[in-house]
């Protein structure tokens, strides 16, 4: 099995991986919101599991739009640069780790807003029964993750602190949305889980052990990123300064209003139960804007030397190439002028 790219895969070749990773792991939906103006613009979005849809839906941030938006739904954030690459998206939301990749891939886009989470996030949880207690026992181990994912950057930020590496457990690569099926089916020792998946899964086998989660060693941080062309168009830039805009007040209107969100995502669309989507909900920890400033941009470096440090890159990846400071300068703007 491949646990990592080649040390010595050129670019051009990581860029092909790139649009290779998840190939089969995935699809898109799409849903339109906006109206149709002659020459109106349209900003293509590339979600993941409907949640900034919904999130803006439950808010009333869709409401009277002046520009159009097209959603479509990926399963991972590989798929969204795989879009991104493609040309087929102008905007995207993604983990830490699809970003330090699709910087390493060279692709043509830009971060124009982060969010930050503090909680628990990831947890790396050991199967019932494994005779896993510490994240030491993981030496040799089977540990289930999702390659190219910020479920992957979360175990290797992980390993490190027991002074692991990737290369020190035995790696299987699933999709995101198996996880929990292939920690409960016994093939594997452990599992970087999200939310949905502990609460599930620790509901069944109370004496599963929670090793570190991500309130412990991840960054915590999801990157919003636009295409290089989108932003380069006046018209297409001022909706995307918008639309950012209504994320961010969608997110605050969440964090106010957790029962109604709650019931819009966890129950309605992820379809659990609302006792479940509320421990669902209190697992996946508390989200807000940070303005992109050097600590951003200092913790995604970071992560990506410790990839380059685990034989998961290349060669030394410089994430600044996706931050430009006048970007930086006029998107963050945003974060204190929309969130409460």
């Amino acid at each position: 099995m491949r646990t990592g790219l080649s040390r010595t895969l050129a670019l051009p070749a990581l860029a092909a991986l790139l649009l290779s990773l998840t190939t089969g792991c995935g699809g898109s939906a799409s849903a339109n919101a906006g109206g149709n103006g002659p020459g109106q613009v349209t900003i293509r979005v590339g979600d993941q599991g409907k949640q900034v849809l919904t999130l803006l839906q439950s808010a009333g941030e869709l409401d009277h739009l002046p520009y159009r938006v097209e959603f479509d739904q990926f399963n991972s954030g590989p798929l969204v640069n795989q879009a991104l690459s493609a040309g087929a998206l102008d905007f995207g939301v993604m983990g830490d780790t699809p970003a330090i990749f699709a910087a390493a891939a060279g692709l043509p886009i830009d971060v124009v807003a982060a969010s930050h989470t503090v909680g628990p996030g990831y947890t790396l949880l050991a199967r019932a029964g494994s005779g896993i207690h510490t994240l030491a026992d993981l030496k040799g181990r089977k540990v289930a993750y999702s390659k190219g994912t910020a479920n992957q950057g979360f175990l290797i930020q992980a390993l490190a602190t027991a002074g692991l590496k990737q290369q020190d457990v035995t790696p299987v690569d699933v999709p995101l949305q198996n996880i929990g099926s292939v920690l409960e089916s016994g093939t594997v020792d452990a599992a970087t889980v999200a939310a949905q998946d502990l609460v599930s899964y620790s509901s069944a086998h109370p004496d599963a052990v929670k090793l570190i989660n991500g309130s412990q060693v991840s960054s915590g941080y999801a990157f919003y990123l636009a295409s290089r062309q989108a932003l380069g168009n006046a018209a297409e830039r001022t909706a995307l300064k918008d639309l950012v805009s209504r994320i961010i007040k969608a997110t605050s209107w969440a964090r106010s209003h957790p029962d109604a969100w709650i019931d819009a995502y966890y129950v309605k669309v992820d379809k659990q139960t609302p006792a479940v989507g509320k421990l669902v909900w209190q697992n996946s920890g508390e989200t807000r804007f940070a303005p992109v400033d050097q600590t951003v941009i200092g913790a995604q470096q970071r992560q990506a030397d410790l990839f380059l440090a685990n034989g998961q890159l290349p060669g030394k990846v410089d994430v600044g190439g996706e931050f430009p400071a006048d970007v930086e300068q006029e998107f963050s703007a945003l974060v204190a002028a929309n969130q409460n």
